[in-house]
């Protein structure tokens, strides 16, 4: 009886590893394609001005690389938090049997907010770059120097609560919304043999559905969080929120950048997806070939 345990426990844990690399691998993707825009976004964040003002602006300081400042550590922080929100979301629902969806996307989300903290500091050095561009890792460097190695922290319970209160919606509504297709027979989701361009349609419409939950939730955290974690003199949260009010009233700290933010997590949620599970059961299918040629 242990021995079955323990080896439905590293089944368990070998799936969700398997689903986190798979995260990462799609993440990657999305970086390349969209990183443009989530320069603009959190540029937006802490500037306060529109989208348009935004590119027209970032263009102006570099051009099209400008962008795609802290591109390197946007390709390190990237895939490791998706492996994060992967992994943990696998894990708990592996682990949390026939639990209401919403108690295991809550244990999910734990887990995702307590690993952003870990990899704070490559966010913070992308965001710092992108925001900044050519004098970002200089005003990081001074920032460190005057305040110490935790100045690589600066935002980091930010990051983790827009984390919780962004996972634990995109998940809860991807878990609801996955499980209710299968049962609703939406576009042949139960068939083994399912038209790709369905299976994939399917996928993509779960993704920006999450997404835009999931962004409504969040927006203002991630507002504060980006403010102090690119602020050249250390901040408080509540300064933080004060100043933005100060500048553009409360909608300034709710909706600032949301626009952008939308379309940004909703066209990456809708590729992240699609990736992600394709990868995924690429992985699963050489895996269940690798193990019956060893049987």
């Amino acid at each position: 009886m242990a021995f079955r345990q323990l080896s439905s426990s590293s089944a368990i844990a070998a799936k969700a590893v398997r689903d986190g690399y798979a995260a990462s691998m799609a993440s990657i993707i999305s970086v390349f394609l969209l990183m443009w825009l989530r320069t603009a976004m959190s540029y937006q964040h802490v500037k306060g001005v529109t989208m348009s003002e935004a590119l027209t602006q970032l263009y102006a300081d570099g051009g099209i690389p400008r962008f795609y400042r802290g591109l390197s550590f946007a390709l390190i922080m990237m895939p490791l938090s998706r492996f994060g929100d992967i992994f943990s979301n696998e894990v708990a629902r592996e682990f949390g049997g026939d639990l209401p969806a919403a108690f295991v996307t809550m244990g999910a989300s734990s887990l995702a907010a307590a690993w952003r903290i870990l990899i704070s500091p490559a966010d913070t050095t992308k965001t710092m770059m992108q925001v900044h561009g050519k004098e970002g890792l200089k005003l990081l460097k001074d920032k460190v120097a005057k305040s110490g190695p935790l100045a690589l922290f600066d935002g980091a319970l930010g990051a983790s609560a827009a984390t919780w209160v962004g996972h634990y919606p995109w998940f809860v509504t991807h878990n609801f919304l996955e499980a209710w297709s299968v049962r609703n027979q939406f576009l042949d989701a139960h068939l083994k043999n399912q038209d790709p361009l369905k299976k994939n349609i399917r996928r993509a419409l779960l993704g920006l559905m999450s997404s835009l939950v999931s962004d409504v939730c969040s927006n203002a955290i991630r507002v504060l969080k980006t403010y102090k974690q690119t602020s050249v003199e250390p901040i408080g949260y509540i300064e933080a929120a004060r100043k933005i009010i100060e500048s553009d009233g409360l909608t300034g700290l709710l909706f600032r950048g949301l626009t952008s933010k939308l379309t940004a997590n909703a066209l990456n949620a809708m590729l992240f997806t699609v990736v992600w599970k394709a990868i995924s059961e690429r992985l699963a299918a050489k895996k269940k070939m690798e193990t019956t040629k060893e049987l």
